[in-house]
């Protein structure tokens, strides 16, 4: 990429970013698979970031100036950039045209946009987490076109509080959230997915004994996120949060044909925190980012078994509220993670089937992530670069009648702190707590406790932590 030269058109982009500019229609982006990583100070301002998906992940940072708070879909080779409350727009980014800015348009002020569904180039919704109406527009020109009424489905505030939304033949599914603002925001049940017929533009009473117009119920509240299509089943996924600060919400199955909630995939309780985003698996080990308020407060990304709902293992928990979004570039086996440490904030990038890390430190960028957008699917494979090394810790016996041999590289010098808990998550023993020299690094837990005693058969967790990283295994003691 001439950098210089998107520097000068991303200039130009912000001089006249109220202006309509016809939009292309070609739509067909960069020859190469990317990352768009949307970064926020969290105040005033935002922007857009775009990483290669091959090693060594070079960034392009800024490719453009938005909203201090904003998420970013993809459509037709487009990027669309949702600027949330106070930004109250949609921004229109062309990759081909080096990420400009080649539409802004207003959704209503104050109305927080919060995700917009495409049916067309020119027919798009735009859910508005301010208003009881869902907003029909063109995305060509910014023109609300028609709107809908959700007020059917909102708590006593009045406002239904809608999210993430998902199309599926030819029904729009749009997340309810039902918030009491009157509460601290505490969400009222049921929850649901509204469901519009985009023929008609009206909703779809889907229990027609009950009297007035029903959504999907939801068997958990709060569906905080983006809804999730699975392009092979066409089933649903939603995330429900729930209360924060309780274990009650999870990933929910929708069938968006008989139109109902189906199962749990996996549940707060089982991922171990409030949950906030989710990714599909890989070989049938998916990934979510969670949040806990004890002992301390933290949002950290967590391995989880897609089939069973358990959680394998942490995958990044850097000891803050830290972790803002998770996506999976599944051609090339890469998990890639919005890490907002302050001190180092900056994309982190994972092998999506064991969970080491790749890189060895943030992927930098000039304001933290916020969101990701994996774009394209070319790339099916990945070599490491010669310079990175793999964060990876196995253990073996794996399970073990007691003797474990523990193993993890080091890229550099650094102190490690290698320690057992249980399942309550309390120490059971310190295996190391000292620096150590770059390479591998072995270590040995002969399956006892800090006093000596033999541990029970029982699961336990070893935990690795170094300067840049921590690294968990799950290891099961058989006696």
């Amino acid at each position: 990429m001439d950098r210089t030269r998107r520097r000068c058109l991303m200039f130009i982009a912000i001089l006249t970013t109220a202006a309509l500019i016809p939009l292309s229609g070609e739509g067909a982006g960069p020859p190469w698979d990317y990352v768009v990583s949307v970064n926020s100070d969290y105040y005033v301002s935002g922007r857009v970031s775009v990483v290669d998906v091959i090693p060594p992940w070079s960034v392009d940072d800024p490719v453009a100036t938005i909203h201090s708070d904003a998420d970013a879909k993809l459509y037709d080779g487009l990027i669309y950039v949702i600027n949330h409350l106070y930004g109250d727009n949609i921004q229109v980014l062309d990759p081909s045209q080096d990420f400009a800015t080649i539409l802004q348009f207003s959704v209503g002020p104050g109305s927080n946009p919060q995700d917009i569904a495409f049916v067309s180039e020119s027919r798009a919704y735009v859910s508005r987490n301010e208003s009881v109406l869902l907003y029909e527009v063109d995305p060509t020109t910014g023109a609300v076109t028609d709107s809908i009424d959700l007020s059917a489905l909102a708590d006593a505030d009045g406002l239904p509080e809608m999210s993430g939304m998902a199309l599926r033949g030819g029904l729009l599914f749009v997340a309810v959230q039902r918030l009491d603002r009157d509460y601290y925001w505490t969400p009222v049940p049921p929850s649901y997915l509204a469901v519009v017929d985009t023929a008609t533009n009206e909703l779809v009473d889907v229990d027609t004994v009950s009297p007035g117009i029903q959504g999907i119920e939801l068997p958990a509240t709060n569906p905080y996120r983006d809804i999730l299509v699975d392009e092979n089943t066409g089933l649903l996924y939603v995330a429900c949060s729930g209360n924060w600060g309780s274990l009650d919400g999870g990933i929910v199955e929708v069938d968006p044909v008989a139109l109902e909630a189906i199962r749990f995939v996996s549940t707060e309780a089982q991922l171990g925190g409030d949950l906030y985003d989710f990714t599909f698996p890989v070989s049938g080990r998916a990934h979510a980012v969670i949040s806990t308020s004890y002992p301390s407060w933290e949002q950290f990304c967590v391995a989880f078994d897609w089939s069973t709902g358990e959680k394998i293992s942490n995958v990044w928990k850097p000891g803050g509220y830290d972790v803002m979004d998770v996506e999976v570039h599944e051609g090339s086996g890469q998990l890639f993670l919005a890490d907002r440490t302050y001190a180092s904030p900056g994309i982190r990038v994972f092998d999506v089937g064991n969970g080491c890390q790749l890189t060895t430190g943030p992927i930098g960028a000039t304001l933290p992530p916020h969101d990701l957008l994996v774009v394209g699917s070319e790339v099916t494979a990945v070599e490491p670069a010669d310079d990175v090394a793999s964060l990876c810790l196995s253990a073996h016996p794996n399970p073990s009648s007691g003797d474990c041999a523990l193993a993890f590289q080091l890229p550099g010098a650094d102190r490690v702190r290698a320690a057992v808990y249980d399942v309550r998550g309390r120490l059971v023993r310190v295996l190391a707590d000292r620096s150590f020299d770059p390479g591998e690094v072995s270590l040995a837990w002969d399956g006892r406790d800090e006093q000596g005693s033999a541990v029970a058969s029982a699961v336990y967790f070893v935990r690795v932590q170094t300067g840049a990283s921590e690294l968990e295994r799950k290891i099961l003691i058989l006696r």
